[in-house]
């Protein structure tokens, strides 16, 4: 399995949550955990910097096909970074 780790960003003027929240945007972003499941996608982490309007998730997927299936419909909430990782061996 492959690890990639995906960073998300918005605008406070585009944010979907609190005080304003987008029930569209949102409803979007409560897909991800059933779409992972449903493609063999494992979810290591998902962390939010809500101040900052940053989200980083990193995930275990076959290939990055399968990355696409599990946020693609998130792509309209702002702006993504996709990035392949590996374990480090530096120690």
């Amino acid at each position: 399995m492959a690890t990639y780790h995906i960073e998300h960003r918005h605008s406070a003027e585009t944010c979907f949550g609190a005080p304003g929240p987008d029930d569209e945007k949102r409803s979007l972003w409560t897909m991800v955990g059933e779409n992972a499941k449903n493609n063999n996608v494992d979810i290591k982490f998902f962390k939010v910097n809500p101040s900052e309007h940053v989200f980083f998730i990193l995930l275990e997927a076959e290939n990055y096909s399968d990355v696409e299936k599990v946020i693609g419909q998130c792509k309209k909430t702002g702006d993504f970074i996709v990035t392949p990782v590996m374990d480090q061996n530096f120690f």
